[in-house]
């Protein structure tokens, strides 16, 4: 791993690691008040967290952001931790702010809110956009892993010519894995999960007058989790992305290229359809890709992730033990 990356990978670890330590602290704080139903509130919000991490629209999004700086010869690992802290930062707020008694924050969240309508509105039009704009960004890295079956050395750039520089001209600014936590920020502006927390937190707090600061535990908690879970993904996809640079590998890249490509637009079109439903737009297209169920989707790819390595990893195992094998 080069020195940005490992840099990367300590500050994540250091983050994830500090976000537990303080919701946990808090949590034995209260605890130690007396607040002994806080465990459990705090043990469903942690829940949540690791529930979320695995939605589909953060692994398509994680996944194919990697891809795109693995392309481009930036090897971060923070990319899962950035996406995550935009989006843990909606949750943060929005419970602080509930913690704190403001009482516009209260309506805002409410599931019949206008405001939370137009703002789950915009957020879900901003990542299906980018899910989309990534995927066609990406297209270019499968044609040349594709156009390396039956080539030896090591893979030139995944990205060349003037088609592929227009493409990557709406993420021409995303050349950062810090940049990505805006795109985290904006996916949480349809506040399901900062209801989630609130709910937990008004629950809690209300009956047995739990101290605000305890209270943060909750979404501390969540985001401790939500980050993990995204953090490990962007660990993981990193791994693969960057063992499958080399041509030897052209199959390996290949698969897991499009599988990613393949699951950022299938998101990118059940979000636009859902959008478009929910403005009144009715077709029969639109009404069957507005109701797929992706609850389970997200947890299909990451363990559909984790066996081809697995199985990348024995076939480079035997390889080395004399036997030919091709990935």
């Amino acid at each position: 791993m080069s020195l940005q990356g490992l840099t990367g990978s300590r500050a994540t670890v250091s983050v994830v690691a500090s976000l537990h330590a303080l919701g946990l602290a808090l949590l034995a704080l209260g605890v130690a008040s007396g607040g002994a139903g806080l465990v459990a509130s705090a043990v469903v919000a942690y829940a949540l967290g690791l529930r979320h991490a695995v939605d589909a629209d953060h692994i398509a999004m994680i996944d194919n952001s990697t891809r795109k700086f693995v392309a481009e010869g930036r090897r971060s690992a923070a990319v899962g931790l950035a996406f995550s802290a935009g989006h843990s930062t909606v949750v943060l707020v929005a419970a602080a702010l509930v913690i704190a008694g403001t009482g516009w924050i209260g309506s805002t969240i409410d599931e019949d809110s206008v405001t939370r309508h137009w703002l789950g509105v915009v957020g879900a039009g901003v990542a299906a956009t980018y899910l989309a704009a990534i995927a066609v960004t990406n297209l270019p890295v499968l044609a040349r892993a594709w156009a390396d079956l039956g080539r030896a050395g090591p893979a030139g750039p995944g990205v060349h010519g003037g088609v592929s520089r227009v493409l990557l001209a709406p993420l021409a600014r995303v050349r950062q894995p810090w940049h990505v936590y805006g795109f985290g920020l904006l996916f949480g502006l349809g506040f399901d999960t900062a209801s989630s927390v609130a709910v937990l937190v008004l629950a809690v707090g209300l009956p047995a007058g739990t101290a605000p600061l305890v209270l943060l535990s909750l979404p501390l908690l969540f985001a401790a989790a939500m980050t993990l879970g995204d953090s490990l993904n962007g660990f993981l996809m990193l791994k693969m992305y960057s063992s499958a640079q080399h041509r030897k590998r052209a199959r390996y890249n290949v698969v897991i290229t499009a599988v990613s490509i393949a699951a950022a637009v299938a998101i990118s079109l059940i979000t636009f359809a859902g959008l478009a439903s929910d403005l009144g737009v009715r077709l029969p297209a639109i009404d069957a890709l507005a109701g797929v169920d992706t609850d389970w989707a997200g947890i299909g790819l990451l363990v559909f992730f984790a066996l081809i390595g697995v199985g990348a990893a024995a076939a480079v195992r035997w390889r080395s033990l004399g036997h030919p094998v091709d990935i």
